[in-house]
């Protein structure tokens, strides 16, 4: 259930974050994610108890990147 919590504060984020005009010197396509990511683990955490690395980081990680990596590719595709 985390992991869909994940999913779609990812996409919200994202979609937010993809019409605000880019005034930086970074491309959408890198930016985006990244802040994403960082909004994410702020607002909702981790998925593991501790604050210890595990495996359990990297598919954290990987899933809100790639979430947000597609989102902006589908915005870019529906040229919106």
């Amino acid at each position: 259930m985390k992991i869909i919590n994940i999913i779609i504060l990812s996409i919200i984020f994202t979609s937010v974050l993809y019409f605000i005009p880019n005034k930086s010197n970074f491309s959408k396509i890198y930016i985006i994610p990244i802040i994403t990511a960082l909004l994410v683990k702020y607002i909702y955490g981790d998925l593991d108890k501790n604050y210890q690395w595990s495996s359990k980081d990297i598919y954290y990680w990987l899933i809100i990147l790639l979430t947000s990596f597609l989102n902006i590719r589908i915005l870019e595709i529906l040229k919106l």
